[in-house]
């Protein structure tokens, strides 16, 4: 069993007993129930992940890595696998179990490092929401900051780790 499932298991059980003391059985209900409300909403959208990953994977074969790799090495990978993270569609239902898929395809690390870094600081889906909520110069602003991050990041990635994969670093891939 996973050790990240075990801890929330027992955080569950935590909460619920504290749920249980404070407002008796009618809060550990009510706060069931809601659970169960959330767990109902969300399950469309992650079936719906959950296929949109399984697609993703098969599209993208080692081969059309590979070939895209002889292509796009140094500066030019790390840019534009920068791009690409922040054009990935969705939020985290998508991202990290593609996150964790692309691990066995045997890409350098620095590639991957440079499309998480893209995906979590430019991804262009939350612009507009950001500049709405916020306000458009602070978005602005946090965006033109942040725009050298993942490139810096990933050549520093490629400096220190050259070629080598995440499983070659970790000794192990993302379950």
């Amino acid at each position: 069993m996973k050790q990240s499932l075990v801890i929330t298991c027992l955080a569950a059980l935590a909460v619920m007993l504290i749920a249980y003391v404070v407002g008796g059985s009618s809060l550990l209900v009510s706060g069931l129930s809601k659970a169960l409300n959330t767990g109902l909403r969300s399950s469309l959208m992650l079936a719906a992940s959950f296929l949109v990953i399984g697609q993703i994977q098969v599209l993208l074969s080692q081969e059309l890595l590979d070939r895209w790799l002889q292509n796009f090495k140094g500066i030019k990978g790390v840019v534009l696998s920068a791009l690409a993270g922040s054009l990935f569609p969705g939020g985290p239902y998508i991202f990290y179990p593609f996150i964790a898929s692309i691990t066995e395809k045997a890409i350098p690390f620095y590639i991957l490092i440079s499309f998480m870094y893209g995906k979590l600081l430019y991804d262009v889906t939350r612009i507009p929401m950001e500049a709405s909520l916020i306000s458009p110069t602070v978005a602005a602003v946090r965006n033109l900051l942040s725009f050298p991050i993942p490139i810096i990041i990933g050549l520093l990635a490629e400096r220190r780790f050259a070629n080598r994969t995440f499983t070659d670093i970790f000794g192990r891939q993302v379950k």
